[in-house]
């Protein structure tokens, strides 16, 4: 005989900041009770004690169908006819029937009309009930709206990159059509995003448009879900926001596919790590930051500038995902991605990140499900002590995380067999990660690969080639000095070749590097098809589905833990020390206290001035700018960009909880930076190595900020 405790029956609405809400009540493993209503504001509640004293079997039925009944209360779903407990299906007062949630093997069908089988034997369940957030991605992961504990669980994601934001070597096809036939020949024209968008022309938005819509799908969530995967890392680029005059990009049309990884991340019980991959003026010069070529974020004469842009777009998202429909989805907030800390300058860039704490905190408030984790990246310093590091930075602050870039394929090329690469990983990486865990605090790696080289198609750019085979930069003038050919890249490109031993010695790679790191994104979940090549596709290292399809990596990576011991006794090797046992602050995960949190004041004092004193005059060289208030600057005089989504019409229900305005804090209305009017501004893409002027630049930081009406919609 069991007594039912309390069944909480609450009516939400979609405002208010407040921590992730714990799942109340009774829950069942299959019927609906686990349902509980997700954006956690509540206007108004009432307990009642329901006590049975029943049968097992009867208190089943009374269990699941009391639960069924409070959960589509509180989701307030449209004009309900039947409920079926067992199944999940409702029939609606048209007649039609509609699939709630679910388990494997029940049939999903998408917006478009198409469908799929939901395939999940890891215990997974899928909830397309509109902003509930109990879904799990596997039994033992826990939903979206109960908090995750960084220091015992561990993050087992995937990158979906090239979808959002492009890139040539994951997404070919798109470059392809203006690409020489022999890419190492002639100097190619179109590189990144800027020069396809260009080339694209009128065609730009029907053929980006396209490729939003078919390369990553709602069936590739419940694929990643099914894998063991837990999270997700989303690359966008600030073009999602917004566009300038002389910017290419097709300006805002990803944020609808940006929602619609948000809805397939909550159905399918996948938390979000949100990267900002690309800004204004580009943060490395890499082609996947939008524009290939110099930088020129926090560097040069438009480096300050550039930079006040880059706070803006910080600011909408952080608005954004800070909302109650979001939180818990989007618990992280990578907000720049792999910039270049040796040629911007360590001071500047954590002068940049301590503006951005101070923004986003401003925003959120502080602890646990006020707005994300703020995830830096340790700019290429490395993970671990005996490096230039971020050990001790900002110390005290709240939630603050490292994200680090581990990769084979950029180091010296070698052709050491592959059993033995696969126990690299735990030599390579698994001291440091935990020495980063103790210095700085949570540590992870937003990206790396099972590629032990550089071979692969545009891995080093569109027109340079390979240095493991001797082609770099190009087959017409190869670097033999420096990068001498180490063997042929032929066996890396066909996958079609490799015998059992080959893929079993990758999967130990993808398990040791999971286990090493313990905490991890694979880039990227799929490589486009070639075509060149349409029997074999291209990058196989670098593609996690193609991986899990042809085995070379295993279908559950929660088997991962321990393989680097495993791998060791394979090898006759001694195992590192891993996992780090140790329990991270309440500071540094948002636990206990949502006061604001005190930083190092020496970190404060070495890093609190912004703009930033030094900024250098060219990237990585020693000269910097005499006085930094002489630099062209934007004014925050304008009217701030919120993103707004339209209701969804993809579910067939209703809810009461809307999309949101965009906007979490209606206290902020600080101004948004704009150019200073009449005020002629170099070149933000090509401003490295000009003079400043002598006096401050239109007035520059004369210009004080202003509040401003509501935020405007995109």
């Amino acid at each position: 005989m069991v007594a039912l405790d309390q069944i909480e029956e609450r009516e939400f609405e979609g405002a208010g900041l407040v921590h992730p809400s714990g799942p109340k009540g009774i829950r069942s493993e299959n019927g609906p009770a686990h349902l509980r209503s997700s954006p956690p504001a509540v206007r108004n509640s009432r307990q009642r004690k329901i006590i049975f004293s029943l049968g097992a079997l009867g208190l089943v039925i009374v269990v699941i169908v009391v639960a069924t009944v409070v959960s589509l209360r509180k989701s307030r779903l449209g004009d309900i006819g039947a409920v079926n407990p067992a199944d999940g299906t409702v029939v609606t007062a048209t007649g039609g029937l509609v699939k709630l949630w679910g388990g494997n093997g029940d049939k999903i069908t998408t917006d478009n009309g198409t469908t799929f089988e939901y395939k999940n034997s890891l215990g997974g369940t899928w909830v397309a009930v509109p902003f509930n957030d109990t879904a799990k991605c596997q039994a033992d992961s826990p939903p979206l709206n109960q908090p995750w504990d960084y220091s015992s669980r561990r993050i087992l994601g995937v990158n979906l990159g090239g979808w959002l934001v492009l890139e040539p070597f994951i997404t070919p096809y798109l470059f392809e059509p203006f690409s020489n036939s022999d890419s190492n020949v002639q100097t190619p024209t179109v590189v990144d995003e800027w020069t396809l968008s260009v080339a694209l022309g009128d065609k730009l938005a029907s053929t980006l448009e396209e490729h939003y819509r078919t390369f990553i799908t709602e069936e590739d969530f419940m694929l990643i879900a099914a894998a063991g995967l837990n999270w997700i890392r989303l690359p966008v680029g600030w073009w999602m926001i917004e566009t300038w005059d002389g910017e290419p990009f097709l300006a805002g049309v990803s944020f609808k596919y940006f929602l619609k990884a948000l809805q397939w991340a909550r159905k399918y019980g996948l938390r979000v790590n949100l990267d900002l991959h690309a800004v204004p003026g580009s943060q490395n010069g890499y082609n996947h930051s939008g524009k290939l070529g110099s930088i020129n974020f926090l560097v040069g004469l438009m480096g300050v500038a550039n930079a006040q842009r880059t706070l803006n777009y910080i600011r909408t998202l952080t608005q954004f995902i800070s909302q109650p429909q979001y939180v818990n989805v989007v618990p992280m907030f990578s907000v720049l991605n792999e910039a270049l800390t040796q040629k911007i300058g360590v001071p500047a860039m954590r002068s940049f990140y301590l503006q951005v704490y101070q923004m986003m905190r401003g925003i959120t408030g502080y602890g646990l499900g006020k707005g994300p984790m703020m995830v830096i990246h340790d700019g290429f310093q490395g993970t671990g002590a005996g490096h230039t590091g971020w050990g001790g930075y900002l110390k005290g602050a709240d939630r603050i995380g490292l994200d680090t870039h581990t990769y084979f394929a950029f180091d010296k090329q070698s052709n050491d067999s592959l059993g033995y690469n696969s126990f690299k990983p735990c030599t390579y990486w698994a001291k440091s990660f935990n020495q980063t865990n103790t210095d700085f605090g949570f540590n992870f790696a937003g990206e790396y690969s099972l590629a032990v080289n550089d071979c692969g198609l545009w891995l080093n750019n569109i027109g340079v080639g390979s240095r493991y085979d001797g082609t770099y930069p190009n087959t017409s003038a190869p670097d033999t000095k420096n990068f001498p050919r180490v063997g042929s890249c032929d066996p890396w490109k066909d996958y079609r070749t490799w015998g059992p031993d080959t893929k079993k010695s990758i999967a130990d790679l993808a398990a040791t590097s999971q286990d090493a790191m313990q905490n991890s994104f694979f880039w990227t979940w799929k490589i486009s098809r070639s075509i060149r090549t349409p029997d074999v596709k291209p990058n196989p290292m670098w593609d996690y589905q193609l991986g899990l399809q042809q085995g070379w990596i295993r279908s559950d990576a929660r088997g991962n833990v321990g393989a680097c011991r495993v791998v060791a006794a394979q090898q006759g090797e001694t195992a590192p020390v891993q996992p780090w046992a140790g329990k991270f602050s309440d500071w540094q995960t948002g636990v206990g206290s949502d006061s604001p949190r005190t930083i190092d004041p020496a970190q404060m004092a070495l890093y609190g001035q912004w703009p930033p004193k030094d900024i250098f005059v060219q990237p990585g060289q020693d000269a910097v700018y005499p006085d930094v208030n002489n630099l062209p600057q934007y004014a925050p005089t304008g009217t701030p960009v919120t993103l707004k989504p339209e209701p969804s019409g993809d579910s067939p229900i209703t809810a009461s909880i809307g999309p949101g305005t965009g906007w979490a804090n209606d206290d902020d209305r600080a101004g948004w930076y704009v150019p200073i009017k009449d005020c002629k501004y170099p070149n933000p893409w090509a401003a490295g190595g000009l003079p400043a002027p002598t006096t401050p630049f239109c007035g520059g930081s004369a210009q004080q900020p202003v509040k401003t009406s509501p935020p405007r919609l995109r």
